[in-house]
């Protein structure tokens, strides 16, 4: 079994389908893109209202980030990683990072942090591998779910439900197959943070569409669980910068009969403003506290 999947991993790591892989989807994601410019070619968006809640939601996302920053440090102490540099410092630049196309940069940045990129090249793979896909596992049992449930209401005490249990499932089985592969999976000792994010990233996009839809709680909710599954399949195509276009696309797919393109369009613009303004003033918050710590430390 560990021979097998060392043969798969090392085609993977070639460099010849890697560019393969990076050219498919960054495609996908120009198409994508193309689409949902389409979309606002007939927008207005001078009808957009920004109010209180925006400011909410953006302080509820960097707090999202926060989490994830933890998540992933929590990886690094866990596997005993070397570092030449801090984590927050690491974590901060490779966020910013995501947008550069191709994935390139974000892969760099993380892989910089270790002292020794010999020993430990292969536990960061690993947990690289996880934290791009641990949406799509979380979330995978709802996507079958949702097609066995008729109810908004039963899909989403579903979801709540399902990414709770999955967790735990994942945290026995990972602990299996990363023994085998000599490190210590991202899901160890992760359970609160991981489900805890995926909780404040539904109330994130609660607080946006609320602003936009006047319908009943249970809609807004469940319009939010959608988006979240779209970003999280937005992330497999690793080649798309921040899964630019790809999940805008995918949520148009999953909300075409439930809000009108005005509202949807309205709504992936905001999201998308406010996780871009999370994402640099998490960065900025970082660079202070970097800061702060060193003057401390003197």
């Amino acid at each position: 079994m560990s021979k097998k999947l060392d043969s798969i991993l090392k085609k993977l790591e070639s460099e010849k389908n890697q560019q393969k892989i990076k050219k498919f989807n960054a495609a996908l994601s120009i198409l994508a893109i193309f689409f949902v410019a389409r979309l606002y070619s007939e927008f207005n968006l001078t009808s957009l209202k920004i109010t209180n809640r925006f400011t909410l939601a953006v302080l509820v996302q960097v707090v999202v980030l926060f989490i994830s920053y933890k998540i992933w440090k929590n990886f690094l102490i866990n596997n005993n990683v070397e570092i030449n540099s801090s984590y927050l410092d690491n974590w901060s630049h490779a966020n910013i990072n995501k947008y550069i196309p191709g994935g390139i940069g974000l892969s760099i940045t993380r892989f910089s942090i270790a002292k020794n990129l010999s020993m430990d090249s292969k536990k960061l793979f690993f947990g690289m591998i996880e934290d791009q896909f641990k949406g799509i596992l979380i979330i995978f049992p709802f996507i079958i779910a949702s097609f066995i449930f008729v109810g908004e209401l039963q899909k989403n005490y579903f979801y709540f439900s399902s990414i709770a249990l999955t967790l735990y499932l994942l945290s026995k089985f990972s602990n299996q197959y990363s023994k085998r592969l000599n490190f210590k999976s991202l899901f160890s000792n992760n359970f609160i943070n991981i489900f805890l994010s995926n909780i404040m990233q539904v109330g994130v996009n609660f607080l946006v569409l609320s602003t936009l839809l006047d319908t009943t709680n249970v809609q807004l909710i469940y319009i939010s669980i959608l988006y979240c599954v779209s970003a999280a399949l937005s992330l497999i195509f690793i080649g798309s910068p921040a899964g630019l276009g790809i999940r805008e696309f995918i949520f148009y797919i999953y909300s075409a009969n439930l809000l009108t393109n005005e509202i949807m369009l309205s709504y992936i613009f905001l999201i998308r403003i406010i996780s871009v303004v999370a994402d640099i003033s998490f960065y900025f918050l970082s660079r202070l506290l970097i800061k702060i710590d060193k003057k401390n430390n003197f």
